[in-house]
């Protein structure tokens, strides 16, 4: 118990500091009287800034020498998957989770204080011709295929090696690729801060939920199709011996 307390600190501390980080890099690179306006232009180019910054602060945080100090989730979706996934005790997801929503509201109230009214910008909202079902199919299918992802490499060792470096090239892609259309949340935690903050709660209830939905719905397809291939599996039987299970 008292190590599920210092992991749920953490998750508050480094939920803070990812968005004081989420904030700032939104400030500089996307903000309407940001310099990196006119230096670049194309504002893929930029959103592609911000997703390289919270990709490698996301890879950096799941490294084997932080997850000496951390569980390395920052986000309640991740958490309530590997319950789901029975990878996580479900007595630690509601702390885990009540301090990775207090480390956004206080990380978004430390960006607003150092950068003023303008670290708002760091809510997102869907594009003009999306609305907030969009929000919700997309946000929780990006998060089914990032929690299909963590679950395999639970029974593959080699893949588990390159987790860190894959999920966080995988929530860089996410920002990249939605960002026009849900604005790239793909974590509870990154938008409910910043829409506090700003006053900007308008489809919050689907930046909430949609990843928390897709991450169980993906760890219970994965646990289904997990148990049949059990099942499935024959003994092997060689010629001389007894049989030996796969």
């Amino acid at each position: 118990m008292r190590r599920q307390l210092r992991e749920a600190a953490a998750e508050l501390i480094l939920t803070a500091a990812l968005l004081l980080l989420v904030s700032t890099v939104v400030r500089w690179l996307l903000a309407p009287d940001s310099p990196a306006v006119a230096a670049v232009p194309d504002p893929t180019l930029r959103l592609a800034g911000v997703a390289l910054a919270v990709g490698a602060a996301i890879a950096l945080v799941m490294s084997p020498p932080a997850r000496r100090f951390t569980a390395g989730h920052l986000n309640p979706a991740v958490t309530v998957g590997l319950w789901a996934l029975r990878e996580f005790p479900g007595r630690a997801v509601l702390p885990f989770v009540a301090a990775q929503l207090t480390g956004s509201a206080l990380g978004t109230g430390l960006g607003r204080a150092v950068w003023g009214p303008m670290a708002d910008t760091a809510a997102v909202a869907p594009g003009e011709a999306w609305s907030g079902t969009a929000v919700l199919v997309l946000e929780a299918a990006a998060m089914a295929a990032m929690t299909l992802l963590a679950a395999y490499a639970l029974i593959a060792p080699r893949l588990a090696r390159a987790l860190p470096v894959l999920m966080g090239g995988s929530v860089a892609a996410a920002i990249v690729g939605l960002g026009p259309v849900t604005g790239g949340s793909v974590n509870p935690a990154r938008q409910f801060g910043p829409a506090l903050w700003s006053g900007q709660t308008a489809h919050l209830a689907a930046y909430v939920l949609a990843p928390v939905l897709g991450a169980l719905l993906a760890a219970a397809a994965f646990r289904i199709v997990r148990a049949r291939a059990r099942t499935h599996v024959r003994p092997r039987v060689r010629s001389l011996g007894p049989p030996h299970a796969l």
